[in-house]
């Protein structure tokens, strides 16, 4: 039992992946996204806080830094909460999409659609060649996605893949389960390395 501190962690950041599937609030998923990502980011400093004190650790240690540093979606989670914990730019996002229907029946021309928000009023631009366009706009629920980072220069891209594998599902949910599952993994054989040596 001598990484305590870090399986609370783990413990706390597998409650916020339970609220973030079961919120329906936006703001409340990204609060829960943001702690996950320091939960997980402190397991694995204070776990490799334990194991720098120990002789003969860097051997063992050298793979799981290696993902760390290499594996697309511990890179980007380690990103992300870089990004998150400093306010460069936010990494998860809800984005709008909307459905254009023709009233008339006619048909409609679009050489392009904007939107923006302003004072809480969302403006829709269409240019079109028609004189007066009849149309209805509905605003259709979407699912949190990741976004594109950037810290210090760099880009990041939501991962595709894991422990060379494909992600199939790439909603901030499934990713969290990934992150958790190779951070609660690193922790259980750290602690059985500790007992042993």
């Amino acid at each position: 039992m001598a990484l305590v501190g870090p399986k609370r962690d783990l413990d706390i950041a597998a409650s916020q992946i339970k609220n973030m599937r079961q919120t329906t609030s936006f703001d409340e998923f990204r609060e829960s996204w943001e702690n996950f990502l320091f939960r997980i980011e402190r397991a694995w400093e204070l776990t490799e806080r334990q194991l720098k004190k120990r002789k003969g650790i860097e051997q063992w240690h050298k793979p799981y830094t290696h993902f760390r540093k290499k594996d697309p979606l511990l890179v980007f989670l380690k990103q992300a909460r870089n990004s998150e914990m400093h306010s460069i730019s936010p990494t998860v996002n809800k984005p709008l999409h909307m459905v254009l229907k023709d009233k008339t029946g006619r048909g409609l021309l679009i050489n392009s659609i904007s939107s923006k928000l302003e004072c809480g009023t969302l403006i829709i631009d269409i240019d079109t060649p028609d004189l007066i366009p009849d149309v209805d706009v509905n605003i259709v629920p979407t699912d949190p996605t990741l976004v594109k980072i950037k810290n210090r220069g760099k880009w990041y891209n939501p991962p595709w893949s894991h422990l060379k594998k494909r992600i199939k599902d790439l909603h901030p949910v499934s990713i969290a389960e990934l992150g958790l599952e190779f951070y609660s993994t690193y922790v259980k054989e750290a602690e059985l390395w500790i007992e042993n040596n």
